[in-house]
């Protein structure tokens, strides 16, 4: 969120982030940012300690009249009447693709940091093939390993075959991860069951790039030693003045079209 705040001021807007979350209804704003991907957790706005969160309530309450809210889920147009608009940016297809490539970068970054060879040679395994499976794919094969992509759908498949990956369906995806130096999970469910996880090499280093649940059971990956790198969230964290500068331009293209919600 700083890193959106200080995109804004770079654009030459009068901008200023509020680490506390204290809003006030006198402040004056064209736009209002709340935590994105998730604006509160257990009904408190999510916050860096050491500030607590501030119940939902008193802080939707608190937004001032603005032309447009960013926010993340749970939150719904008819929730601060005084925005003239509400964007979640999960539904700005630049804004995915963006942040797509600046988790790819930041994932691939890790694996070098962690991996004891270098990705050029490496064999490298990527579940699923959303935006970011994608632009892992691209980035790992320019960067010369082999790529292996399990897919669910015939036609995700062929598209990572005509990127240049090797395509396996998911129901074959314990026979390629034991092949695997490189394993980067984008799947948000249990695609890697025990006797997936027992095949993967003492060497292999897994990076699970997606949410809860994730793609395995972390405590039974772990007791089987497998070396785990948990990841979500990766763009705010490795480049958050990009990821925020990103969010703010979302939040552009939405007030370029100054559409009102309803």
């Amino acid at each position: 969120m700083e890193g959106a705040a200080q995109a804004a001021l770079q654009a030459g807007w009068e901008s200023e982030w509020r680490a506390d979350g204290c809003l006030s209804r006198d402040d004056a704003a064209d736009v209002v940012m709340l935590p994105w991907p998730h604006s509160f957790r257990e009904e408190q706005l999510v916050l860096m300690p050491p500030h607590e969160g501030v119940a939902r309530e008193a802080v939707l309450a608190r937004i001032p009249p603005c032309r447009l809210l960013v926010h993340g889920g749970g939150v719904t147009a008819g929730d601060v009447p005084q925005a003239g608009q509400t964007l979640e940016p999960g539904g700005d297809e630049l804004f995915l693709r963006t942040n797509a490539a600046l988790t790819a970068e930041g994932a691939i970054c890790r694996a070098m940091q962690r991996m004891e060879r270098a990705l050029l040679g490496s064999t490298c395994l990527i579940t699923g093939y959303g935006r970011i499976g994608r632009a892992l794919c691209a980035r790992l094969g320019a960067m010369g390993a082999f790529v292996i992509v399990c897919a669910r759908s015939e036609g995700q498949m062929q598209a990572a075959h005509a990127a240049g990956a090797h395509p396996v369906p998911l129901a074959e995806l314990t026979g390629a991860v034991g092949a695997a130096d490189l394993i980067l999970n984008t799947v948000p469910a249990r695609v890697l069951g025990e006797e997936a996880l027992r095949a993967v090499r003492p060497d292999a280093l897994l990076i699970e790039l997606a949410s809860a649940p994730y793609g395995e059971d972390l405590a039974v990956a772990r007791a089987l030693g497998v070396r785990v790198e948990v990841e979500s969230g990766v763009p705010g964290r490795y480049a958050p003045l990009d990821a925020g500068a990103a969010l703010f331009d979302a939040a552009l293209r939405r007030l370029k079209g100054e559409k009102r919600d309803g």
